[in-house]
């Protein structure tokens, strides 16, 4: 049995014990229905959004200590400037 399938399991037993303590309190049969009818709802709408949000959610981006990598290669790749050389007087 999946985590799924026992969560269902668990939701219904509990809408099922419900249901008892309000018929022995004496709730009418209409309102116990309309009730757990708008439950019902109300759960698949939470679960439909979600899932929505789930599906939104934007690809991860390149972990940063490869990005510090790269940028680390970037300043090694660059050649080094020759030391200019100062023009001095030879004596002749």
């Amino acid at each position: 049995m999946s985590n799924e399938e026992r969560k269902h399991e668990k939701a219904i037993k509990k809408i099922e014990i419900a249901v008892e303590k309000a018929l022995d309190k004496g709730v009418s049969k209409k309102v116990v229905q309309d009730t757990v009818g708008q439950a019902i709802v109300k759960a698949a709408e939470k679960v439909e959004g979600k899932k929505a949000v789930v599906k939104r959610t934007p690809a991860k981006k390149a972990p940063k200590k490869k990005v510090v990598a790269k940028r680390a290669l970037a300043k090694k790749a660059v050649p080094k400037k020759a030391p200019a050389e100062e023009a001095v007087a030879k004596p002749i």
